[in-house]
């Protein structure tokens, strides 16, 4: 259950479905004074002439024509599209950069709006003009393109792995990273690896990709980043970067999830980087942790479950609504100590909420027996991201080693959940079945993604 404190008046209304002011259009929220803000705050940056959304909130005539719609999706949580909401059980280190999820009593607030008939108020009332905010990166210095298109068979999922070259004679920091995919109706997602070793050279041959289901099939290879549906462009402060190898390639394994019955186009999804070629004074690695399929192994341990036949399993049942699987990872640091830059999570249609939790090896030094780092109660596959802490970095949370990450994910595989309700249409599947773990858009996962700060030896 959500935590934040709610005025018994506003309360109220979102229990009734209309306002106490509602009768009294001289107390009712205007759109200048207290409506307009909230739009500026949490709304416009998409919902804005020109942004990504196809509807603009900009004006008061248009906000006023949708405010009964504007009320609705807010109070499901539907809007704004930000999944990590304030809960009692997860308090956050550190603030979210960018933050834009709405309280109840904001939420109640466009909802009297509406019910009093969407005043628009006096305009001296009015904030100051909006500032779009800037969408991509702030500098691109490269950007990647695969050698050739690639076409998704109609069928199962498929992955492709593209190799990339940015033809780098000496070492550079990557300090921002954009995926722009081709064609959004099959791209599922996609993840960034750097081969310094080259050896996706002779797998890529001279098309430039090749088959990568189960992993990139590479010795050795560093995660650069990734991209699911609603990922932002991903930006560093100038003194933190990611190793970039003199002659290193990076490749991208996207994930394809082609519609039934439906020709895919060809999809050239390209990778933009703003690169330094100073050394700063900081790096950033990414930790992927998740996906344990086993009690014990080197990837972490999958704890017994609601879901289990005999042994530990995962396993969701058909019809399970709040079905439960945990996952806990030890960390082994090469050095003591390191920085928390922010935490994401990656799950597919049936998941509904997931929990990031450090449980810390020395809770006398760190303050606390465990730290919520991120919970997303409102999760939506379709507006995913990395919560980066809005904290300068030695401010930042710690992780050291031998603290653990406990991971928990919540799924609903049930018909009443609407995602998962339209991937069974989608496939011609009457009714939910078992899932389990795997990569294909009808299996799931439990993934935690942790960017991790250190001094730069």
């Amino acid at each position: 259950m959500r935590s934040l404190i709610l005025s018994l008046p506003l309360a109220a209304a979102l229990v009734s479905g209309c306002s106490p002011e509602a009768t009294s259009s001289a107390s009712a929220p205007t759109f200048h004074k207290d409506i307009e803000p909230l739009l500026q705050k949490s709304c416009l940056s998409c919902h804005a002439e020109g942004g990504a959304a196809p509807v603009s909130l900009s004006s008061y005539a248009s906000a006023k024509a949708l405010a009964p719609l504007i009320a609705e999706e807010t109070a499901a949580r539907r809007m704004p599209p930000w999944g990590a909401l304030p809960t009692d059980e997860c308090a956050p280190p550190r603030p979210f950069r960018g933050d834009m999820h709405l309280s109840l009593d904001e939420i109640a607030m466009l909802r009297a709006w509406s019910d009093a008939g969407a005043p628009e108020g006096d305009p001296a009332d009015a904030p100051a003009p909006y500032a779009p905010v800037a969408q991509g990166l702030s500098r691109t210095d490269l950007e990647l393109v695969p050698r050739m298109p690639y076409a998704a068979a109609e069928g199962p999922d498929q992955f492709r792995c593209f190799v990339l070259d940015p033809a780098l004679a000496e070492e550079a920091w990557v300090q921002g990273y954009d995926v722009l995919p081709g064609n959004h109706e099959v791209v599922h997602h996609a993840l960034l690896y750097i081969d310094a070793r080259r050896e996706s050279e002779a797998l890529g041959g001279e098309g430039g990709s090749y088959e990568c289901f189960g992993g990139v099939h590479l010795s050795e290879t560093t995660l650069l980043g990734g991209w699911a549906p609603g990922t932002e462009a991903f930006e560093l402060p100038s003194d933190i970067g990611i190793s970039l190898p003199a002659n290193a390639l990076i490749v991208m394994q996207v994930h394809y999830h082609p519609k039934p019955g439906k020709p895919s186009s060809p999809d050239a999804t390209r990778v933009a980087l703003r690169l330094n070629e100073a050394r700063p004074p900081r790096a950033l690695r990414n930790l992927l942790l998740g996906n344990a399929e086993e009690p014990l192994s080197s990837r972490g341990a999958l704890l017994p479950g609601p879901g289990d036949r005999g042994s530990v399993e995962f396993r969701i049942p058909a019809d399970a609504r709040g079905h439960v699987e945990r996952m806990q990872f030890t960390i082994d640091l090469p050095i003591p100590e390191v920085s928390i830059y922010g935490a994401g999570v990656h799950m597919h249609r049936a998941g509904v909420d997931m929990k990031v939790e450090q449980i810390h090896a020395d809770p006398g030094r760190a303050g606390a027996e465990s730290t919520c780092l991120v919970q997303t109660p409102a999760w939506d596959f379709n507006w995913q991201r990395v919560y980066s802490y809005d904290a300068p970095i030695d401010e930042l949370p710690a992780l050291r080693s031998g603290d653990r990450i406990d991971l928990r994910c919540t799924y609903d595989n049930t018909k009443d959940n609407p995602a998962l309700a339209a991937q069974l249409v989608e496939e011609h599947l009457p009714a939910p079945r078992d899932i389990v773990l795997g990569e294909s858009t009808l299996d799931e996962m439990c993934i935690a993604f942790l960017p991790i700060v250190h001094p730069n030896f």
